[in-house]
């Protein structure tokens, strides 16, 4: 399993074969697979791309196309929550440097956009906004004493 995609047509397989009771083995009379195909799929060794799922799909109907939905919505939370850097000191790790969510990036790049844009309106905007709210934040360290407290 490589991508996020293919992520989700396994764990969707696996509650799908949870809900109706099925081991590998019927799984695989129902989609016309030998066994082997089945479990080399469900192991990640076969990808598993759109022709392969809108086969599964088709085969094994709503009940599979909504636990794919299921899993999708759940696993793209999941990676929405990671960091994609990870601090190479443990000070920086403390201080929460290079720590960045996905969601975070996006922000960040959008920030980004805009004062490097043409719009010079939007950027006087955008930094007058910072400077005020820079003024109001707490430290990482600060929220964290109020947490214990």
């Amino acid at each position: 399993m490589k991508t996020l995609w293919e992520k989700a047509v396994v764990e969707a397989l696996f509650a799908y074969m949870e809900k109706k009771g099925i081991q590998q083995n019927d799984l695989a009379k129902r989609l016309g697979w030998s066994p082997s195909d089945v479990n080399d799929t469900l192991k990640g060794r076969k990808s598993i791309g759109k022709n392969r799922q809108a086969f599964l799909e088709v085969k094994l109907g709503t009940a599979f196309r909504h636990e794919l939905l299921l899993k999708i919505s759940e696993l793209s939370e999941i990676e929405k929550e990671k960091p994609s850097r990870v601090a190479e000191r443990p000070t920086e790790f403390l201080v929460g440097k290079y720590i960045l969510t996905d969601l975070e990036q996006n922000y960040v790049a959008k920030l980004v956009d805009i004062l490097r844009g043409l719009n010079h309106q939007a950027k006087l905007a955008v930094k007058a906004n910072i400077d005020a709210l820079y003024h109001y934040r707490q430290e990482r360290r600060e929220i964290e004493k109020e947490y214990l407290r």
